[in-house]
């Protein structure tokens, strides 16, 4: 039977990579004025990102319920799949506990699908339903003996982002280990990773030019890569040209460009730039 991979819009796929790859993605709620949206389907990160600065109060999101989940799994296991679903650091979202849940729910067929926390979020997320998904293309056991392959490569996704300012991650409640960061920063630029599911805080830098600059330097010094993206909230000028600069890493047209959704441009906000990817 194939297996199937199943994530939610916290990784910020591509949706032609999403489609391409069968990889199906369970829609996070954002609430946005008191108006709850499906983060990609009802509200896209442009039309999200016009109306943020502009809203009288920060948005706030919530895990897809255990019943998205349970209707994803229960329509692939009709069409005689296993499901491998892959989710948002379960330090930073319930996400995981709901796919967890919606999975016990299932009875007999539970045996039919594993869930993996990637300890990620946004497009290193993404980076690994990526490639569980084109590993399940030639895999022929059972999920979980492909889940443990991709538990073991976790490590392997990284990620470096910029931020424009910390207040969005503040406000959100996700700031992490990088609150050390909050009142010390004035203008200088803060660049953030996940590390062990949570945020961390990696360096300040003088000036966003510097800061871009560090970026390619980090991203640098983890090759050989197998997988790279740069993603971006407000300017794809700048991550266009980011995405030239790590052309040394990978060819340029395999490297990924995506935009922060909703769910996760709640906490990164404007003018947020990043770069993911899995060593190897």
């Amino acid at each position: 039977m194939p297996i199937r991979i199943v994530t939610d819009s916290s990784a910020d796929l591509p949706p032609e990579l999403a489609r391409r790859w069968d990889i199906t993605v369970v829609p996070c709620n954002v609430v946005l004025n008191d108006v709850s949206y499906k983060d990609g389907v009802e509200l896209s990160p442009g039309e999200f990102y016009r109306r943020l600065e502009s809203s009288p109060r920060p948005p706030t999101t919530s895990q897809p319920s255990v019943a998205d989940f349970q209707a994803v799994y229960q329509s692939l296991l009709a069409q005689d799949n296993q499901i491998m679903s892959i989710h948002v650091s379960g330090k930073l979202s319930g996400t995981v506990n709901a796919a967890e849940r919606a999975r016990e729910s299932l009875g007999p067929q539970s045996a039919s699908v594993v869930v993996v926390d990637s300890r990620q979020a946004s497009l290193p997320q993404g980076l690994v339903a990526l490639s569980a998904a084109q590993a399940a293309a030639s895999h022929q056991g059972p999920p979980a003996q492909l889940a443990d392959q991709v538990r073991a490569s976790l490590p392997k996704a990284r990620c470096y982002f910029l931020l424009d300012t910390l207040e969005y991650l503040q406000k959100g409640g996700r700031i992490g280990k990088a609150q050390a960061f909050v009142g010390n920063l004035l203008s200088v630029k803060p660049i953030l990773t996940i590390q062990d599911g949570e945020v961390h805080p990696v360096e300040r830098q003088r000036n966003r030019q510097r800061a871009v600059a560090r970026l390619v330097e980090l991203a640098k010094g983890l090759g050989p890569l197998s997988k790279l993206g740069v993603i971006y909230s407000t300017e794809p000028e700048q991550a266009a040209a980011l995405r030239h600069s790590l052309a040394g890493l990978l060819p340029e047209d395999e490297i990924i460009l995506s935009q922060f959704g909703a769910a996760l441009g709640t906490y990164i906000g404007p003018r947020g730039l990043g770069v993911a990817l899995i060593q190897g």
